[in-house]
């Protein structure tokens, strides 16, 4: 969508306004969860805001039942983190729906007595975690995995309809909690990141490098990607690597029985399913599966895997990544002294003892991609019975259904406009083809709309979604309409590269991604990692210095270019390109085409 000719700083939501959510549904007055703003369709005043495209966390569009999911998210969760942990400059983020693609703001405090109080009330509750963010990451951690032992061992195909409907309404109630403790480490590691940013910049350091200082933490997802590499490795060992890379997902277990040794290899995924299963492909999606229940996903990327002979030396990038983090970090000392030498020093050991580049990535196996699987049991369980009874279709019906639908037509017969079970399943078929039609439209969508503005005050906008100065005056001017042959950055790890363009703009595209290639594409997360050991750099339109891509491309030893704004519209698949990921930048070099 262009940019208005009067107006160069405002792309209009007008086009994006409804009054439903969804076909058959527009939200009851004071019925979703929020503490300063609800998730709602555009509407024209909208455009005096900017939303951006959360097409790093949503690429695909959400059905009605993860919309539930979404509120308690990047709403109520974000909005209460922010409020508890008293968050100076923003009371948190809020959602706008283009069709079903989710688009993010953020609710700024905007009188300085407020900035103000804010402030001490947010020093006096950041400091202690601070003191001790080993113990106090621990405690949130032990009450998600003691939620989880219980979630994850409920017996619902023994329980009655009455018992199943409790345990989806614990689920529920549990997801709402887990967002909430998202939010309030996320505010305060960034906080504690920023204060070191800012440090740098004083003392006359690149505030960039600061994150480059924090690498070389093992994560979850660092041990589930060698993992993958080890079953890619047994593989050849076991000489089982023909289903591995011709089969579809849905024959490959079968062919894979009936080779000599294909039982065993079986046996050793299983058991790497049982520890590093319990993900999904997409955050807050409860209509996506887990890989436990499909695991397409990991046997894609091992497959993948085997198409690069060499292998991936996990051990050897980790200790690369650590000499190179300990190199940048002695020339930072040699370059100040005295006061300013105790004052680095101090802020980097708060740092890497609470550290946030470590921190967004671990976290997300524990929330992100996680939260919502109970939810997703119970609910298809409930959907089970609902029906054998004949109220719906099939179980996957619930998922269109929102979440004050559901609790009407359970407690009351009935939902808050007067729906029966008849009435909303048979709004299923239209509300089906509503979402396909929009995921369908997804890559069309523009990265922001409403009024562009000249900063953003909200931390985790900046340094996770990349919504920096230069992002945001890529897209002031118009650079999105492609045609650019240099295009600018954040430096997230440097590296010189020059390669074939991938273009990928959803996650349910990343098999077509080729060793050798580079990525380019909206914004990475952690379902996206397995591809980091096969292609030779990054480039993404968002996302800063804590973000996904530049954390695991700093741990594999490729370059990376992030916050771009523009990549995505101005390279094609195809097309000869060089990225710089020490200057922040990436030139078309030849057209593919």
């Amino acid at each position: 969508m262009p940019f208005q000719e009067d107006a160069p700083r405002l792309v209009p939501v007008d086009d994006f306004v409804r009054d439903e959510l969804y076909p058959g549904y527009k939200q009851p007055f004071g019925g979703q969860p929020f503490v300063a703003g609800p998730v709602r369709p555009f509407s024209r005043a909208d455009n005096a805001r900017y939303w951006l495209r959360d097409s790093l966390h949503f690429s695909e569009g959400m059905v009605p039942a993860s919309i539930a999911t979404l509120d308690d998210a990047q709403t109520w969760g974000a909005q209460l983190g922010a409020e508890i942990v008293g968050v100076p400059p923003t009371r948190g983020s809020v959602n706008r729906l283009a069709g079903t693609h989710v688009y993010i703001g953020t609710i700024d405090v905007d009188t300085e007595w407020q900035v103000q109080a804010r402030a001490a009330r947010f020093g006096q509750y950041v400091t202690p975690i601070l003191r001790d963010f080993d113990s106090y990451w621990a405690m949130r951690a032990g009450e998600l995995q003691a939620a989880y032992d219980h979630l994850d061992n409920l017996d619902l195909s023994a329980m009655d309809p009455a018992a199943v409907w409790t345990s989806l309404k614990d689920a529920y109630a549990f997801h709402r909690r887990a967002w909430f403790i998202h939010f309030e480490v996320m505010y305060v590691l960034t906080a504690n990141y920023l204060a070191f940013y800012a440090l740098a910049e004083e003392i006359g350091l690149a505030g960039s490098a600061v994150s480059g200082f924090l690498a070389g933490q093992q994560t979850f997802y660092s041990k589930t990607d060698e993992e993958l590499w080890r079953l890619a490795g047994r593989a050849r060992e076991l000489e089982v690597t023909g289903p591995l890379l011709h089969a579809s997902p849905d024959s490959m277990r079968a062919q894979l029985s009936a080779l000599p040794h294909g039982a065993g290899w079986l046996d050793e995924f299983d058991a790497f399913l049982e520890v590093y299963g319990q993900r999904t492909e997409e955050t807050c999606r409860i209509d996506t599966p887990s890989w436990i229940e499909d695991p397409s996903a990991p046997l894609y990327a091992i497959g993948t895997f085997l198409s690069k002979p060499t292998g991936f030396d996990f051990f050897a990038a980790r200790q690369q990544a650590i000499a190179v983090r300990d190199e940048q970090i002695e020339a930072a000392r040699r370059s100040i002294n005295g006061a300013d030498l105790a004052r680095f020093n101090e802020a980097l050991a708060g740092n890497q003892a609470a550290n946030f580049a470590w921190w967004n990535e671990e976290h997300n196996y524990l929330i992100d991609r996680r939260a919502a699987i109970p939810v997703r049991r119970a609910t298809l369980e409930l959907g089970a019975r609902l029906a054998a009874d004949g109220r719906i279709e099939r179980p996957e019906d619930m998922f269109f259904l929102f979440k004050e639908e559901l609790y009407g037509l359970m407690e009351g017969g009935v939902t808050a406009a007067g729906a029966t079970w008849k009435d909303l399943a048979a709004m299923v078929p239209d509300r089906r083809a509503y979402f396909e039609d929009w995921k369908r439209r997804g890559p069309e969508l523009p990265t922001m709309l409403g009024t562009i503005p000249d900063t953003v005050p909200d931390p985790i906008m900046v340094e996770v979604f990349g919504l920096s100065g230069r992002f945001l005056e890529a897209l002031r001017g118009g650079a999105d309409r492609g045609g650019v042959a240099e295009i600018r950055g954040f430096p997230a790890a440097k590296g010189i590269v020059e390669g074939t363009a991938r273009v990928i703009t959803t996650v349910a595209d990343i098999h077509l991604v080729q060793p050798g290639d580079i990525l380019v594409c909206g914004g990475t997360t952690t379902e996206w990692t397995p591809v980091f050991g096969i292609i030779a750099a990054c480039v993404c339109d968002t996302g800063g210095s804590l973000t996904h891509a530049a954390i695991v491309s700093r741990e594999y030893g490729i370059p990376c270019v992030v916050g771009t704004a523009v990549a995505t519209q101005a390279i094609k698949t195809g097309d000869r390109v060089r990225v710089d990921g020490r200057a922040g930048t990436v030139q078309v070099l030849a057209s593919g085409q």
